[in-house]
């Protein structure tokens, strides 16, 4: 892969990925609905209490004091229930997610233009059980970094050792009166949260090239293939993260600093002038920004792939779509081009 794509692959990848629209757009209403689960109760309580109950106003913008006080067991109920079933719904989306992986490697590794959506719900369902066993072990990661910085280990290297905070602190809940000072504490705990952070992010670039790998050479092993794809990571870090590095910023700057911008505008203009169309405003923001996030999604698995096919040799068995040919036959290499073209060589 030249020096030149790799320094541009990540917008290479955009543009495949937004080529897709009937995949990012379902996906993008499949989780818009999810959410409109969530939100359902909580309207159809506001409105079972019509206007006489409240202020002009008052269901676009914050309840009043008076109003959270009169209906306090009333709202504390709706919280736990928009709570348990937003619990299934997130569950829902982490399987979902799981599933629409399997997708889109399946429709970036055939190249076809033909099909994608049908082609994407049969790839979903190939890998969906090597990719939930993926995902399940990279949930035990993650388990082990946050026990590791919010837990044990971090109270009796970093607090204990470090710091010298006693024991006896730690054991009463009052360590954070032992710091030297405020400033101390908040800076300790700014660069645990952001090695948190840090280590999430690479634990999901790891998640999305072991899975690439997996889709690429058939393996059926999730240690196997994990382990092989963290040599990898390891041994060429700026080749791998680099492209999902550019995607992260890409999608962050379009989520926060466009899509996030435009929401608070709308929020205090709401308090203002209440009115319905600034709610359908901020429900037009939300499903902009999960069409963003699939579109993101597709071209992290589309960057991967062209990473992973510069450093993985497929099996042949394993990737049918690589060539052409009847069985027996002779065998025609598929060729690729940077336009997401392909060719057959003679």
């Amino acid at each position: 892969m030249a020096r030149i794509r790799e320094g541009r692959l990540f917008l290479i990848s955009l543009r495949v990925s937004m080529g897709r629209i009937s995949l990012w757009l379902s996906v993008g209403l499949l989780l818009a609905l999810l959410s409109w689960a969530v939100a359902l109760p909580t309207y159809s309580w506001f409105e079972s209490l019509g206007q006489s109950r409240m202020q002009s106003g008052e269901e676009f913008s914050s309840l009043s004091t008076v109003f959270r006080q009169d209906h306090s067991q009333e709202l504390g109920q709706l919280n736990r229930s928009t709570g348990a079933i937003a619990a299934v719904m997130v569950f829902f989306a982490w399987l979902i997610g799981i599933f629409v992986a399997g997708g889109w490697l399946q429709v970036i590794l055939e190249r076809s233009q033909h099909q994608s959506l049908r082609r994407f719900f049969v790839g979903g369902a190939r890998h969906f059980w090597r990719f939930l066993r993926l995902a399940l072990l990279v949930l035990l990661v993650l388990g082990v970094f946050r026990w590791a910085l919010y837990d044990a280990p971090f109270e009796k290297l970093v607090l204990r050792r470090g710091l010298g905070v006693p024991a006896t602190d730690l054991l009463s809940g009052r360590h954070l009166e032992s710091l030297d000072s405020e400033a101390t504490r908040d800076r300790i705990y700014w660069i645990r949260d952001g090695l948190m952070a840090l280590l999430f992010l690479l634990t999901m670039s790891w998640a999305v090239f072991t899975r690439t790998r997996m889709a690429l050479s058939g393996s059926r092993s999730v240690l196997i293939a994990s382990g092989l794809t963290l040599l990898s990571l390891v041994r060429h870090p700026l080749r791998t993260l680099a492209p999902l590095l550019g995607l992260f910023l890409v999608e962050a700057l379009v989520l926060v600093g466009v899509l996030g911008t435009l929401s608070t505008w709308i929020n205090g203009h709401m308090e203002d002038s209440p009115t319905q169309r600034w709610v359908w405003l901020l429900f037009t923001l939300g499903a902009l920004g999960l069409f963003w996030r699939e579109i993101s999604r597709g071209a992290r698995y589309h960057a991967a792939v062209v990473v992973s096919k510069a450093m993985i040799r497929a099996s042949a068995h394993a990737n049918p779509w690589q060539s052409i040919g009847g069985p027996g036959g002779p065998q025609y290499p598929v060729t690729e081009d940077d336009d997401d073209r392909f060719g057959v060589s003679l």
